[in-house]
């Protein structure tokens, strides 16, 4: 299965949104001695590529253990995502590449419906050599004409996998493990969110999350598990 830009199978959202989970974790990271710098104008069409087995495993890592042998799976190959696995689950899981970040995502049906398709055609864009600006026009236009559209209903999207990384000053750096329910129109106030501190919600509006960071003793759970995974990965895109 091929993702395109222009597809009939394309995402109907805005193109910020391809940043907003950047943003997230830079909002939480605040209140814990991280730094909250992560860039997007730098990168132009740079798209990191690894091994499909090792993409394949890597992107089930963003689940909880129990789901990763039943989800569908989206490797990024020349010519945009095709599919690596077919699942039995609900889960579809991808390595986004979206403003020169490197992380694993897995959405629910409704989330592979709707969010998916865009970080799909983010890589391809940057794939033909797109600029981060031209990236960012080209699926914003896709909003305002229509073909793209918001979550219709609430679900859940996962990165619990340690191996996580967004830019920090120019470099990728691993952040933290997180869990994103969908929660359109939901402000903060109606959860007494607080970044940092408790679950909270990410750009309220139409493309609202709820934001779970996961706690201290998850954290280090979820990299001992993956311990040898996330070496490998760090080898195979030049952190180590």
């Amino acid at each position: 299965m091929m993702i395109r830009v222009n597809g009939t199978r394309s995402l109907r959202l805005s193109a910020t949104f391809l940043v907003a989970i950047a943003f997230t974790v830079r909002v939480g990271a605040q209140s814990v001695g991280v730094s909250p710098t992560h860039e997007h104008g730098s990168v132009g069409g740079q798209v990191l590529m690894i091994a499909r087995d090792l993409e394949v495993r890597l992107a089930v890592n963003a689940l909880p253990k129990d789901l990763r042998d039943g989800a569908t799976v989206l490797a990024l190959g020349q010519d945009g995502y095709v599919k690596a696995r077919q699942g039995t689950n609900p889960f579809t899981c991808i390595i986004s590449r979206g403003g020169g970040n490197f992380y694993p995502v897995c959405f629910d049906e409704e989330g592979a419906r709707t969010i998916l398709p865009a970080f799909a055609d983010d890589a391809v864009l940057r794939l033909k050599g797109a600029s981060e600006e031209e990236v960012e026009r080209r699926l914003a236009d896709g909003f305002e004409q229509g073909r793209h559209r918001p979550r219709a209903r609430p679900g859940i999207a996962y990165m619990l996998s340690p191996a996580t990384y967004m830019l920090e000053a120019g470099k990728l750096a691993r952040t933290f493990p997180h869990t994103m329910f969908y929660a359109p129109f939901l402000t903060n106030t109606d959860i007494a969110g607080a970044p940092g501190k408790s679950a909270f919600v990410d750009r309220p509006g139409p493309h609202g999350m709820i934001i779970v960071i996961a706690g201290q003793k998850e954290r280090e759970a979820l990299l001992n598990e993956s311990q040898a995974l996330v070496d490998e990965v760090e080898r195979a895109i030049g952190l180590k």
